[in-house]
């Protein structure tokens, strides 16, 4: 029991930062470009018909078990659609 109960607290932890600093840096940053750090992942669309890929990618995401912290949202003076996602099976590393 204490060996589960540590690593379910290591996992907490290793997770707790990037999905805070996601969550915080998606509404701060709203123009930022596309960002991936580890699991917490920012996509964006934009020009035509971005509106129905982002919800159609989201609706994927889902599908694939991965967790929503900000949903397509729309910043008007570029137009440009984002959504940030954690997906515990896809760790990369971009800026």
């Amino acid at each position: 029991m204490k060996r589960t109960n540590r690593r379910i607290a290591v996992v907490t932890g290793v997770l707790a930062l990037p999905i805070t600093a996601g969550a915080t840096m998606g509404v701060a940053t709203a123009s930022a470009d596309e960002w991936h750090y580890g699991p917490v992942y920012r996509a964006e669309q934009s020009g035509e018909g971005a509106q129905y890929f982002c919800n159609k990618a989201l609706s994927l995401e889902k599908a694939s078990q991965s967790y929503i912290v900000v949903p397509c949202t729309n910043v008007e003076n570029t137009d440009t659609w984002y959504r940030i996602v954690v997906n515990p099976y896809n760790w990369g590393w971009s800026g």
